[in-house]
């Protein structure tokens, strides 16, 4: 008697068996209020991947090194995650993946790049945090580095200015300083590049005047099969001014 052939085992996209630990990572002066656009998308988008994300939202104004930011992450989590790295946060991905190499299984990185501050940079920086320190009030943007983060041409740019502000205006003066301090001295990360081996993606706002698009595209360009992408009418700010394309490039990554 012949035996009924047993059916085939079904096939499950790797990303639809399991929830996704997504770590957002701020940049300069800024904290879980940045992502305020993205997370609703991406969790009213759940069955885009088949599972959903946790995300974190990591606390990185107790430092004034991009190691120690790297290092508080890495005693956090024990299983890979995902990392999203905007500006500042984008050299604590860096970081983590350079020495924590096991710990991440994605990377997305916006508006940020992988060349460290060169000696004029850096003491331009340690400046700016020392006279900060001396005056009497703090204000984390003035209207040139609004018009140099933002697309002043944006709907939302009244709404995106003030939540800058309020980011600022929580965080202060001694975590501006801190941050500044830990730009200025982070290390060089082209030479490791080349040897990361994860999923990664790479975003930038065409109008970002803060980081040049060819450093971006220097960056994404020096990581075996990242892909990147430009963001027509965003700034440096994209979470905020693209939340749209920010998500639908998290849903895409999560699924190599």
């Amino acid at each position: 008697m012949s035996k009924t052939a047993p059916a085939p085992a079904p096939i499950l996209d790797k990303a639809a068996q399991q929830a996704h630990d997504v770590v957002f990572l701020p940049g300069m002066l800024a904290d879980q209020r940045l992502w305020q656009r993205v997370v609703p998308l991406l969790e009213g988008g759940q069955g885009r991947s088949g599972g959903g994300i946790r995300p974190h939202f990591p606390d990185m104004h107790g430092y004034n090194s991009i190691e120690d930011m790297a290092d508080a992450i890495a005693a956090t989590f024990s299983s890979p995650v995902v990392l999203v790295g905007m500006s500042m946060g984008g050299y604590v991905a860096l970081e983590l993946v350079r020495r924590f190499p096991g710990l991440v299984s994605h990377m997305l990185l916006a508006n940020t790049r992988s060349s460290g501050e060169d000696t004029t940079s850096r003491r331009r920086r340690e400046l700016l945090a020392r006279m900060m320190r001396q005056q009497k009030t703090f204000r984390g943007f003035n209207d040139d580095m609004l018009a140099r983060a933002l697309d002043v041409n944006h709907p939302d740019h009244r709404e995106n200015v003030a939540i800058l502000g309020d980011m600022a205006n929580a965080l202060g003066r001694d975590v501006f300083c801190a941050q500044q301090i830990a730009v200025a001295r982070r290390r060089d990360y082209d030479a490791d590049l080349p040897y990361i081996a994860i999923p990664c993606h790479v975003m930038w706002g065409e109008k970002d005047a803060i980081i040049p698009p060819h450093d971006q595209h220097d960056l994404a360009a020096k990581i075996p099969g990242a892909t990147w992408q430009s963001v027509a009418n965003a700034a440096h700010y994209v979470p905020l001014e693209a939340p749209d394309m920010f998500v639908d490039a998290l849903w895409s990554l999560l699924q190599r």
